[in-house]
């Protein structure tokens, strides 16, 4: 089962020879903070590996972006269950055609997360979320998959499919595998990333960075 940690859960990414402005940036080790990372090469995922040291470029440059696994202890003891953590299984990720603001030659469409809630809870949902803008804030799609370009809800494109009960409604955030799709669809030469569902957890606690 999922352990939970007061700790900020943050996506990882590195690319080579762009700059970046980062939520945070810490002189840590991020060559094996995790058990998997992901090898881009021309905007292709090549493979995954569990230690990135011997591929690491020495002009490469690292960012740790917000991950809305954040607020998932602040969602469980305002009474909001995860379903991903009661089917033991990784929050359902999904490609949108929503578009990102572009960047130089870096331009793409956005990931989100999906979380199940009931109806009644949502308006909660919405007050706790928006509390935590370093983990992507408040929902950016209350139910009505298809209005971003979802097709089908029960196919995820990251992580794993979960149940949607007859009382409840997909609720999307902002999710920090956007810069994977980001590089996919901009075809950058080179990028390490983490794989979804595998981020960096910080020592920061996650109601204390509001």
């Amino acid at each position: 089962m999922i352990q939970w940690q007061r700790d900020i859960w943050i996506d990882a990414i590195i690319l080579t020879r762009i700059f970046v402005h980062a939520y945070f940036f810490c002189a840590l080790s991020l060559f094996n903070f995790d058990d998997r990372y992901r090898i881009y090469r021309d905007g292709i995922l090549e493979e995954e590996v569990t230690d990135v040291t011997d591929i690491w470029p020495e002009d490469s440059v690292a960012f740790l972006i917000g991950c809305s696994f954040s607020f998932d202890e602040a969602l469980t003891k305002g009474g909001i269950p995860l379903r991903s953590v009661e089917q033991n299984k990784c929050v359902p990720m999904y490609k949108t055609n929503l578009k990102c603001r572009s960047s130089g030659s870096l331009g793409g469409n956005v990931v989100v997360s999906m979380r199940p809630v009931k109806a009644l809870d949502v308006s909660k949902m919405v007050e706790i979320t928006s509390k935590f803008p370093h983990a992507h804030g408040s929902p950016i799609c209350i139910g009505c998959p298809d209005a971003i370009g979802i097709q089908d809800v029960n196919k995820p494109d990251y992580g794993d499919a979960v149940e949607i009960k007859s009382d409840e409604v997909p609720v999307f955030h902002a999710c920090g595998v956007t810069p994977q799709n980001i590089i996919t669809e901009s075809k950058v030469s080179f990028a390490i990333t983490h794989s979804p569902g595998h981020m960096f957890i910080a020592d920061l606690p996650s109601d204390t960075v509001f």
